[in-house]
């Protein structure tokens, strides 16, 4: 077996092996927020989005850029929005293989999620085979939903009008559905965006 096939595999393995308890168990429909930063100190899910670093983290990332295929692109070539939905087969299609994979763990077993890293700062996050949710950190340079990283509060405001939900550091916006309802939740840093998370509203 090849080294690719050898990393698929091991992709493949971590991808499916945590996701056992959602078999077993509906997922919830908790209020807003979702997963992601909460108000005040981070949640167990958000402590664990620590950007990916430390021994190995840039030779699997040249390892990883190695193998990429010259049809894939990365995520945040399109719409993030439009990346909410997305079946497994569909994303490796497009994408290829993430730069890292890693998993989040929940209070509760149905919390639990696998995360696809990529090296444009943009992460999927999985319910079974389709992409729940969709992060860009605060290093991610392109347009999101209209607004860019480091823009004031009061800007974001004014580009995407009202929020529907306006908590301490943080604001939820509703974006056009794709059979289900999807929304944005802004965090700001001192003023600024800092990060974003487009999720299921139905999650």
């Amino acid at each position: 077996m090849t080294n690719s096939r050898l990393r698929n595999a091991a992709i493949a393995a971590l991808m499916f092996l945590p996701l056992a308890a959602y078999a077993q168990t509906p997922p919830a429909s908790p209020a807003d927020p979702p997963l992601g930063p909460q108000s005040g100190a981070p949640s167990s899910r958000s402590s664990n989005l620590a950007d990916p670093s430390g021994e190995g983290a840039a030779a699997l990332q040249e390892s990883a850029s190695a193998q990429v295929h010259p049809a894939y692109v990365l995520p945040g070539t399109r719409p993030l929005e439009s990346l909410v939905g997305m079946t497994l087969a569909a994303a490796f299609a497009a994408f290829g293989p993430p730069d890292e994979v890693f998993s989040v763990r929940g209070d509760q077993a149905w919390e639990d999620d696998v995360v696809f890293y990529y090296s444009d700062h943009t992460y999927l996050f999985w319910f079974k085979d389709r992409v729940w949710q969709v992060r860009a950190d605060e290093r991610y340079s392109a347009q999101v939903i209209g607004v860019k990283m480091g823009e004031s509060r009061s800007d974001v405001e004014a580009a995407l009008g009202p929020p529907f939900h306006t908590g301490s550091d943080s604001d939820i916006f509703i974006l056009p559905g794709n059979g289900f309802p999807v929304r944005a939740r802004l965090f700001f840093a001192d003023g600024s965006l800092s990060d974003l998370y487009i999720y299921r509203g139905d999650f």
